[in-house]
């Protein structure tokens, strides 16, 4: 699939406009996050979760009416992309590419796309947390690894000595952003079906 075609490219194309870089996200950030949010037990309206894309103590303003539906159908599109890729179990479409460099390590863009999801994970956390999970279950597993993977692409290096260890007992790198695409779909499709059974 090439870039134009690809779902999360006009979103990323609107965070090059200056007046959206300035105050929103990173784009990869954004990417993370609403990834999060549709993968929801129970499904958020376009204006519960579009301020999230705004930087902390920041809100949406636009200085034309057609960039704010322009930017906001973006973002549903990305949306309706991971909620489809969940629907049907299949690895989502994401730019895996850049987040891993020559030397397989991760790059700021796999470390802001894994800060987006954990922080899009957070909003809906209290949602998660009404399901009523068992600890064993498949879905609490499959959203303990997620969050784990996800927390060591997202580490810079201030962790403490425990959940170093830990990390080290985890694949490397390039291994993780290689199985993230499938393993987010998964955790999409359980949380899904999940949602339709209560």
């Amino acid at each position: 699939m090439n870039k134009q075609s690809s779902p999360y490219q006009p979103l990323l194309a609107l965070c090059e406009i200056a007046e959206i870089k300035k105050s929103a996200l990173d784009a990869d950030q954004m990417l993370g996050f609403i990834c999060a949010i549709s993968a929801s037990p129970v499904q958020l309206e376009l204006q519960d979760w579009l301020p999230g894309l705004w930087a902390e103590g920041q809100t949406p303003s636009f200085s034309n009416e057609q960039l704010a539906v322009e930017f906001a159908t973006a973002a549903m599109q990305f949306y309706d992309a991971c909620f489809t890729g969940y629907q049907q179990s299949a690895a989502l479409v994401l730019p895996t590419q850049d987040w891993i460099n020559e030397s397989l390590q991760i790059t700021a863009q796999g470390r802001h796309f894994a800060c987006g999801y954990l922080s899009g994970f957070q909003h809906v956390e209290e949602i998660w947390q009404t399901i009523g999970m068992t600890e064993e279950g498949t879905l609490a597993q499959l959203l303990q690894t997620t969050t784990l993977l996800l927390s060591k692409m997202a580490d810079n290096g201030d962790d403490q000595a425990q959940m170093l260890a830990v990390y080290n007992q985890l694949p490397e790198m390039d291994e993780i952003v290689s199985s993230l695409p499938l393993l987010l779909s998964t955790l999409g499709h359980f949380s899904l079906q999940v949602n339709n059974h209560v």
